[in-house]
């Protein structure tokens, strides 16, 4: 496996961590007020971990090569 799909695929774990932290209500977020559930953050964080996973499967496919 290459590094940057490795690096994708960390940045989707983190990702998806934090979506799950604010999706889960009765604590204090970060960046929020209140303590209900903040799904639209957990969406946005979610959304970001799929796009990480796809742009480093992109960035791994890649040759380092521009074409001429």
């Amino acid at each position: 496996m290459k590094p940057l799909f490795l690096a994708g695929i960390g940045l989707a774990v983190v990702f998806a961590a934090i979506g799950v932290y604010y999706a889960i209500g009765g604590m204090e977020h970060v960046l929020t007020s209140g303590t209900g559930h903040h799904y639209k953050h957990a969406l946005v964080f979610f959304a970001l971990a799929v796009i990480s996973v796809i742009g480093g499967r992109f960035a791994s496919n890649s040759s380092g090569v521009a074409a001429k």
